[in-house]
């Protein structure tokens, strides 16, 4: 499994070497991503960051950002929206999704992602969703957030407090408050699996 970081602005040759050494895999860890403490300051700074893995020459996910900072000796990435926001493609059998915020966060340890901030993100369904955090599991491959969401395939929209879903978002499991409406004219049901439901349901 390979991890690379682009770096678009012009730096020295020494920046560069440290750069790709420090986003080298370092092994497996904690899924944490409270990297870097507050009184701590990064180590390497970047503009125009694009973070980039893939396995046997296939695209696992990507992450674009305005400026990039590397803490706690390459354990940690922090991409930051100055101009752009944060873009985020993750890659699995069920499709890519494409997901955009203020900031994203990369334990560059187990390779989970954390976005944060006005959060949208849109599979090639089509289906979308909107949170203020959304983390990405590389081990399971799915996305999660456990404040409130939004969820819309189609003509249903589906809300609620906590989600866990596919790559796709079509198999999506709230975790309590859910609530769904059909928009008129739609051609979906108007119950779908647990639309009612108080303390989570499937969708």
């Amino acid at each position: 499994m390979r991890t690379t970081v682009c770096v678009r602005s012009v730096w020295s040759a020494v920046i560069l070497i440290a750069v790709t050494c420090v986003v080298e895999p370092v092994g497996n860890g904690s899924p944490a991503f409270g990297g870097e403490k507050p009184e701590s300051t990064a180590e390497v700074k970047i503009t125009k960051f694009h973070l980039v893995e893939t396995k046997d020459g296939k695209t696992l996910w990507e992450v674009w950002g305005d400026r990039g900072e590397i803490f706690d000796k390459g354990e940690f990435a922090k991409v930051m929206k100055v101009s752009n926001p944060v873009t985020v493609v993750l890659h699995s059998d069920q499709g890519k999704l494409t997901a955009r915020s203020t900031s994203a966060k990369v334990n560059m340890k187990t390779k989970d992602i954390r976005l944060e901030g006005n959060v949208i993100a849109t599979s090639e369904q089509g289906n979308s969703l909107r949170t203020e955090s959304l983390d990405w599991s590389a081990k399971d491959r799915r996305v999660s957030t456990r404040l409130p969401v939004t969820l819309v395939r189609g003509g249903l929209t589906s809300s609620g407090v906590g989600m866990e879903a596919d790559t796709d978002l079509e198999r999506a499991v709230f975790l309590s408050r859910v609530r769904s409406h059909v928009a008129p004219g739609s051609a979906e049901l108007k119950t779908k699996g647990g639309s009612g439901a108080r303390n989570g349901g499937t969708q």
